[in-house]
């Protein structure tokens, strides 16, 4: 039998390759969530500023009872035409998530979850945003009250008040719309497959995530399959001691799921940008407002990033820390990456600053590039401030 071919990724790597069984970073833990009780918000907060979100009656009293007359016409003209009753039924996504007796929300299957990620994500961009949230909250109330009154019995009024309790309740990100994790905290969903949106803390930083990639991307061909995205989420369940409870054809549904949910090019497998959002990095430290527009940075600014990048001290970022930190960077130029475009970056990132073509990046390299973001920053602002 002839040897496998090796691939670009594996002729072009620095380092051996070491298997070794699945040891997720200490930072990332899967908790096992709450049991979802009385709350029609399941894995609530407390709401600074706002009425807590468990607290159902109080959201229902701000979101109706102060528009009583708008809500009580709605009910009487509900009451009066059956027809017309049977109409806003069938346009309210949520109501059939919902017991018909006392309102709470059932607990969602994998597949019933992708469906409402589906219908309120309408331009499949991986957020529920604008019109988008709007139509989601006016729903999601609506379909809680016991009386049957449509979405617009909502006011505009209360939508505001409503939308700014809601997203500092479940915004974390502040970004102000939501996302696949966030809609996962809100929705009652069987709980093993909740447990794979259930990370305590995310990725300390992309070198952990670039680790991850690199045990679970096999057959070195740079896209996480079907099969390794199994095998992934296998482990994370085994982390969880929750794999005795998912029987194999569950765990199919499961990767099956996640992969409508994250494939965004649909074409059954997961890029690196896709993998990104399935296993997110707390914070692209190359954002901070320090790389923006600054003439020069100080020593200090420098050593924190070498020591966020150079994780086992050896005075040199290389190997996953060197492609944890080319991730950070290209994704401040590139949305949808891939293995390839990684490698040709880092390609042309070292024929830039590696001045003594050793394939590492040292402090002064280092600065370099930071000083060359810090510019290209710079000029990206004048640029749009000109228009």
């Amino acid at each position: 039998m002839e040897p496998r071919k090796r691939s670009r990724r594996e002729q072009n790597s620095r380092g051996d390759r070491q298997q070794h069984s699945f040891s997720p970073p200490r930072r990332v833990q899967v908790s096992t969530p709450t049991h979802h009780h009385k709350s029609l918000l399941s894995h609530s907060r407390s709401i600074p500023r706002c009425p807590p979100f468990d607290n159902t009656k109080k959201i229902y009293k701000m979101s109706f009872s102060s528009d009583a007359s708008s809500a009580s016409a709605a009910v009487d003209a509900a009451a009066a035409a059956q027809k017309k009753l049977n109409l806003e039924k069938a346009t309210n996504f949520m109501k059939q998530y919902r017991d018909p007796h006392s309102r709470e929300l059932k607990k969602l299957s994998a597949n019933q979850f992708m469906d409402v990620w589906s219908h309120y994500d309408k331009d499949g961009n991986g957020y529920i945003e604008g019109t988008e949230l709007d139509g989601f909250l006016r729903e999601f109330v609506s379909s809680a009250n016991t009386a049957d009154v449509s979405p617009e019995a909502v006011s505009d009024a209360m939508l505001v008040e409503l939308k700014q309790c809601f997203m500092e309740a479940y915004d974390d990100n502040q970004d102000g719309k939501i996302d696949i994790r966030e809609l996962a905290q809100l929705l009652p969903m069987e709980e093993n497959f909740l447990l794979l949106f259930r990370f305590d803390n995310p990725l300390d930083s992309s070198v952990e995530f670039m680790k991850i990639w690199r045990e679970y991307d096999t057959d070195g061909s740079g896209y996480i399959e079907a099969d390794e995205l199994k095998n992934f989420l296998r482990d994370l369940l085994k982390e969880a001691k929750k794999i005795n409870d998912v029987s194999e054809d569950k765990l199919i549904e499961y990767t099956d799921t996640m992969l409508q949910v994250f494939d965004s090019n649909k074409d059954g497998k997961l890029q690196l940008s896709e993998m990104a959002k399935l296993l997110p990095v707390k914070e692209n430290f190359l954002c901070r407002q320090v790389f923006k527009g600054a003439t020069k940075l100080t020593k200090d600014d420098i050593e924190r990033v070498f020591s966020l990048y150079d994780r086992d001290n050896n005075g040199t970022i290389e190997n996953e820390e060197l492609r944890g930190f080319l991730k950070d960077l290209l994704e401040l130029v590139k949305k949808d990456y891939d293995a390839d475009d990684l490698q040709d970056f880092e390609e042309t990132i070292l024929r830039g600053v590696d001045y003594n073509d050793d394939g590492k990046i040292n402090r002064k390299e280092l600065t370099m590039i930071l000083l060359a973001l810090a510019k290209h920053n710079q000029e990206d602002d004048s640029a749009a401030k000109k228009e």
